[in-house]
């Protein structure tokens, strides 16, 4: 899941802080923890929000509920991307964004789907572009000023598969190694959010 911020928030994030809530994340998820998943992004969302606790439960359970529609072989995709578009407008409207919520949300779950298609195989280009497609909607700016950060969100991904296909085992060194792959994804993230401008709806 996409970490969605304010540009304003984004430049000021801790990104070893947000890389291990996403690893907890995709712990959770693998292991099918979904109430853990849950308070997982509810510290993660209250922290990337700021937002009263109840709105904080709004939007976590619709990311949960995003994931566990996705989840199995025989996925909703459709289910998950509706998750995620309602996800996306609230947070349009509470901090009054430019994005378009429904492509957003697409391009948010096409990158799940890539994942799931390449799972494991050490060439990351699809995934990659995924990733910067749906970064480049979110934020507005140019996909080449996010792929770094898509590179190594892409890499710790691959930690994750080798994590998943050896048992997920939670004492893993594996784990580790995703964290730092993640830290170095959102470092990479919150330089291209302070660096670029965003580009308004009507200028794409």
């Amino acid at each position: 899941m996409a970490i969605t911020k304010t540009r304003t928030l984004a430049r000021a994030y801790d990104p070893r802080k947000v890389a291990r809530y996403e690893r907890d994340s995709w712990v959770a998820y693998y292991r099918k923890r979904w109430l853990t998943l849950l308070r997982v992004f509810i510290g993660l969302l209250h922290y990337a929000f700021g937002l009263p606790f109840l709105q904080t439960l709004h939007v976590a359970y619709l990311a949960t509920r995003a994931l566990i529609a996705f989840a199995p072989k025989q996925n909703d995709v459709t289910q998950a991307e509706t998750y995620m578009r309602r996800f996306f407008e609230f947070i349009k409207q509470i901090f009054n964004e430019d994005f378009d919520a429904a492509i957003v949300a697409r391009l948010e779950v096409n990158w799940w789907v890539v994942h799931r298609q390449f799972a494991g195989r050490s060439d990351t280009t699809e995934l990659v572009e995924a990733l910067t497609q749906a970064y480049a909607a979110e934020y507005g700016i140019e996909p080449a000023a996010v792929r770094e950060a898509a590179y190594y969100r892409a890499q710790a991904m691959l930690h994750s598969d080798c994590w998943v296909d050896d048992g997920c085992d939670i004492t893993s060194p594996l784990l580790a190694q995703e964290e730092e792959e993640l830290h170095r994804s959102y470092a990479a993230l919150r330089t291209a959010i302070a660096l670029n401008p965003p580009q308004m709806q009507n200028e794409q």
